[in-house]
């Protein structure tokens, strides 16, 4: 159960952006088995015609939708569709994602503002059209917004998507303030993986010290894994919802990246 207020006795329901595959599938499908209602959404339509059926296992109510998260009017009629049906919003995961690996002089304008788009808009276009709603809808909710370790930290040929996801944590600190003092029932985090085996690990150059050719079989494990450690998307969906749980606002996959963060944001600061 999601802390906080017990939620209303109607069936829950989860929103899950970037959904036809990596973590974006792996809470989706957590979150089905977890007596959600899903509604998963990505430009994949493929993945997500494969995803659906194992939803609707859980509940004949979950559907996908092929939308383009950075386009906002598919955003605001996908928020009206889900609300007209079910009146409520208890889990909105901001979580579709791209990543480009060039040094910052060699991408163009065009890479940077398709890395905006999905990044930074995607995030944007998702609170702007579920979280009025789901102020005013009476029963508790939780926004995770996903960022990464480069949330806090850059590394090299990554600038367009460490510039995006530090963005992407600036938003979700306001609102996480923004939605206290408004009093409204509604838990922020920022969700931080590090090596997760999934498309966007393959693209972003990062090596993984145990990734080999097949699917990494860790589900269930509880202990920390190393920092260069890939770890399953089910494991990753696993840690985001003890995160929610917990009431946690930054949730790492991989806490030890948290005293790596801190060192470098010091040594940036001089302290």
């Amino acid at each position: 159960m999601i802390k906080g207020k017990a939620m209303s006795k109607s069936t829950p329901t989860a929103v899950v952006t970037g959904a036809a595959s990596g973590i974006g599938r792996a809470i989706a499908l957590l979150a089905a088995e977890r007596g959600h209602i899903v509604i998963a959404v990505d430009k994949d339509q493929q993945g997500l015609m494969s995803l659906e059926p194992e939803l609707q296992t859980h509940n004949a109510k979950a559907f996908c939708r092929t939308i383009d998260v950075s386009d906002a009017d598919q955003m605001t009629a996908l928020a009206d569709e889900v609300f007209d049906r079910f009146g409520q919003v208890n889990l909105l995961f901001n979580n579709a994602g791209m990543v480009v690996n060039k040094p910052v002089l060699e991408q163009s304008v065009e890479t940077w503002q398709n890395v905006v788009n999905v990044n930074l808009m995607g995030v944007v276009n998702g609170l702007l059209a579920f979280v009025p709603r789901m102020i005013q809808q009476g029963s508790r909710a939780h926004i995770v917004n996903t960022g990464s370790v480069a949330s806090f930290i850059s590394g090299a040929g990554l600038g367009s998507y460490t510039a995006t996801k530090m963005a992407v944590r600036g938003i979700t600190e306001t609102l996480q303030q923004e939605l206290a003092e408004k009093g409204a029932d509604i838990g922020v985090s920022i969700l931080c993986p590090g090596p997760v085996d999934t498309p966007i690990l393959a693209g972003s150059g990062l090596i993984a010290d145990n990734l080999e050719n097949g699917p990494i079989d860790d589900a269930g494990k509880t202990e920390e894994p190393d920092l260069m450690e890939a770890i399953s998307p089910r494991r990753c969906a696993e840690i985001v919802f003890r995160g929610i749980e917990a009431g946690d606002f930054a949730i790492f996959t991989h806490p030890s990246y948290k005293p790596v963060c801190q060192a470098l944001i010091n040594a940036t600061l001089g302290l």
